[in-house]
């Protein structure tokens, strides 16, 4: 498998991402090709969708928060939300790499955000099967550190499915499935980077992916908070979403 960075000119605000996905690709010489996937950060598909607010204080941050979010969990030095049926701090809103005094909000309706992307490219590249992921950091509960999630995708499978498959012993997997989509955000976010690397698209290539035509919603891959493994953790907070 191969990670391709694509680094970019500073991406502003109401850019049309294909303007910019075919300068990266121009200046890099690189060529999209059938079996690739398209990794985005979430902050530039934000950043040509206009989300960007200007905030005056930590209380309109926390208000805009508040609005954004799906549902607020709990509030502290961070304030944690269910956000398109993600567990994520402050319902994704950043103030990283933004101007001052503006935050940017997380990208509306990811998934259809990266097949309406796949379209377009599809239609400009003779590309068959080809996948488009939108990424954005993300923090593990207990573990330091940010790693990669994926927040929407498109022709592909994002989590594949083991159950039933057997393993060197013989014995049949009862529960794993492979978070493919969340893998590559966070291989892929090693190359971005979280500062002023300016490298907000990676290519994959070589990865031998489930691809397919089926539309994907955050429906598809949600556990409901009754049969997750952390539930203990939720208390009665999620368990009406």
């Amino acid at each position: 498998m191969q990670l391709i960075p694509l680094k970019t000119k500073q991406v502003q605000p109401g850019d049309d991402l294909m303007v910019v996905i075919d300068a990266a690709l121009s200046e890099h010489q690189v060529e999209l090709k059938t079996g690739d996937i398209l990794v985005i950060a979430s902050k530039i598909v934000a950043y040509s969708q206009g989300l960007l607010k200007s905030i005056d204080s930590k209380t309109d941050f926390r208000a805009l928060i508040k609005t954004e979010a799906d549902q607020v969990l709990d509030e502290g030095e961070m304030v944690l939300t269910m956000k398109n049926r993600i567990l994520i701090p402050n319902a994704g809103i950043d103030n990283s790499n933004t101007p001052e005094g503006e935050v940017v909000l997380w990208p509306e309706k990811p998934f259809e955000a990266a097949q309406n992307l796949r379209a377009q490219l599809q239609k400009k590249y003779p590309l068959n099967s080809f996948g488009v992921l939108i990424s954005d950091s993300h923090c593990q509960p207990l573990r330091m550190g940010t790693s990669g999630i994926a927040i929407g995708w498109a022709g592909f499978e994002g989590v594949q499915d083991e159950r039933g498959a057997e393993d060197l012993f013989g014995r049949k997997m009862q529960y794993t499935r492979i978070a493919v989509a969340d893998n590559l955000a966070s291989a892929t976010t090693l190359l971005m980077g979280e500062t002023n690397a300016r490298i907000p698209m990676v290519l994959v290539r070589g990865f031998d992916a489930q691809f397919t035509d089926q539309p994907f919603t955050e429906f598809d891959y949600f556990i409901t908070p009754q049969d997750c493994l952390y539930k203990p953790l939720y208390g009665e907070r999620l368990l009406e979403v």
